[in-house]
């Protein structure tokens, strides 16, 4: 997967990239690859910033139901925060995300809006 990725970045990038109205990147809470998680954002944000700097991005931070309830807002908020910084000079939206409850309903129309 990581030559898929590696690959997809290099040869495709202008074509998937350009004319981008919305980018929705999900990071899954519980990755052990964080570092690697962080690298792929930003290479998007890179593409994206050249090709599409009008677009829109939101980011799930999924399988928040995995995380223990009384420490959900704490580790939601740093990931948002590191979010936010990652992105400058662009801006990103986060949600907080699960298959288990209504989130990932209620932040999938707020990115669809701006189709």
């Amino acid at each position: 997967q990581e030559a898929f990725m590696e690959n997809y970045f290099t040869s495709q990038r202008d074509n998937i990239f350009r004319n981008v109205e919305v980018l929705i990147y999900v990071f899954d809470v519980e990755s052990s690859e964080l570092e690697k998680d962080m690298h792929y954002y930003q290479t998007c944000l890179e593409a994206i910033l050249q090709n599409s700097p009008q677009a829109k991005i939101f980011c799930l931070i999924h399988k928040m139901d995995l995380v223990q309830e009384d420490q959900r807002e704490a580790i939601f908020r740093e990931r948002e925060e590191d979010l936010k910084r990652l992105s400058r000079p662009l801006e990103c939206t986060c949600f907080r995300t699960s298959i288990w409850d209504e989130t990932l309903y209620k932040a999938c129309p707020n990115s669809y809006t701006y189709l």
